[in-house]
């Protein structure tokens, strides 16, 4: 069961994609075809969840789902005369273990020069050593004493060093140390196995699976070499450090937009009709006077889940300095006083920032190699989407040494 293939150096000019975000309460799917280095989205479907197939992020009603993906892509793929079979899919941040693993290589032969050969052998020992961390950290989390399964699922480089000094290319290179540290991604094969299922049900050729937080900071890393990406989702907000360009860790936290309809149903107003007024509240459709209402009592949830940023972040223990500078996408941070929260200052007062951190939504309107019709309608939520299309178009030419050769580690530890 293969949830990521190696990429075949002679494709046709034309592919197409289908990209789906399972989510929490919707499916969201975006058709797109691939030229080269570049994609062009087609079309896009999104389907609510049957109640009860869904517990937060992972999939319990694997028959139920599938018939809401098929809808979501049914919608996606209506005004088209293609019918994609390539599938890419995400999974939530809070079914994925992230580690950063460094290991020191001191060499027998410092004075020999590095070749392919040893530097392979290197990476094959990080890769090796986070393998085994992920799967203790899932065991001990899981409270079980039979070790949990799991696979890995997104890989990143973050930087290579000999005796002490970055190098971009160690190849060549002499010395004593050799130092590789590594951004893993692991998910339990229990939740990778649902997507493979649902996939089959759909007779879809499933190609990856990515931890959709993972996704996201990688397409804000295109522009951005130091950041803190927040995904603000319906039950978690996700936390990404992106550092050098490359992803430095990535934490979650239980506290989502959906509290913030519960402030609003605690207002007396229907359950049934949070979300809508929520959106109404986020589009500027509520009176002045219900408008004032809701913006007191977000304030205060703000508050309230900021403080789980300062604690997510104080969980990077690792990085000495935080990036300054704030991304904020999903669904929620098109609330407001999210970012007004992120704009005062307690919460950043004991976390390592050289300068007051400013926070900005996320922009997804002008990316660089993904296209779009002016039909189709691309906000915030679709920002785990727009990530899987960008890793697709990751090609050989993209990596140094170093990553190309963790790279086709990773494709033969999955076979």
């Amino acid at each position: 069961m293969g949830f990521f293939r190696a990429k075949r150096k002679s494709e046709d000019i034309s592919e197409y994609f289908l990209a789906v975000d399972t989510g929490t309460e919707f499916v969201k799917c975006i058709v797109f075809k691939r030229n080269e280095n570049n994609a062009e989205i087609l079309g896009k479907g999104t389907a609510v969840h049957v109640a009860g197939s869904m517990r937060g992020g992972m999939v319990i009603n694997i028959p139920e789902v599938s018939k809401t993906i098929k809808l979501a892509i049914d919608l996606a793929t209506a005004d088209l005369e293609v019918h994609p079979q390539n599938l890419i899919m995400s999974l939530p941040g809070d079914l994925v273990r992230s580690l950063v693993t460094t290991v020191h290589y001191h060499r027998s032969r410092p004075e020999a020069h590095l070749d392919a050969t040893e530097i392979k052998n290197i990476a094959y020992k990080v890769q090796w050593k986070a393998y085994e961390q992920a799967r203790i950290v899932s065991t001990e989390e899981n409270e079980t004493s039979n070790q949990v399964d799991i696979k890995l699922i997104s890989t990143g480089l973050i930087d290579t060093q000999i005796d002490g000094y970055k190098v971009e290319n160690p190849l060549g290179f002499q010395g004593n140390t050799v130092t590789i540290s590594i951004f893993n991604a692991f998910a339990p094969l229990v939740h990778l196995g649902a997507l493979q299922a649902i996939a089959d049900e759909l007779d879809l050729d499933l190609i990856s699976v990515v931890a959709g937080p993972y996704a996201v900071a990688k397409l804000l890393s295109e522009n951005e070499e130091e950041a803190i990406m927040i995904d603000v989702g319906s039950e978690n907000t996700d936390v990404v450090v992106v550092s050098g360009g490359s992803v430095m860790g990535m934490q979650n936290f239980a506290f989502g937009s959906r509290a913030f309809d519960q402030t609003i149903t605690d207002l007396k107003y229907p359950s049934e009709k949070a979300a809508r007024i929520k959106h109404d509240y986020t589009s500027g459709k509520l009176s002045k006077k219900i408008t004032k209402q809701l913006s007191e009592k977000f304030k205060q949830v703000s508050l309230t889940w900021v403080k789980g940023i300062t604690a997510t972040l104080e969980e990077f223990g690792h990085l000495d300095i935080l990036p300054n500078r704030i991304f904020v996408t999903g669904g929620g941070s098109l609330i407001p006083e999210i970012k007004n929260a992120l704009m005062t200052k307690e919460w950043t007062t004991n976390l390592p920032f050289s300068k007051k951190p400013y926070a900005a939504l996320m922009k997804l309107d002008n990316l660089k190699k993904i296209g779009c019709s002016e039909k189709i309608s691309i906000d915030s939520a679709d920002a785990v989407l727009l990530g899987l299309i960008n890793l697709t178009l990751e090609t050989d030419t993209d990596e140094n040494m170093v990553s190309a050769i963790i790279r086709r580690l990773v494709v033969s530890m999955q076979s």
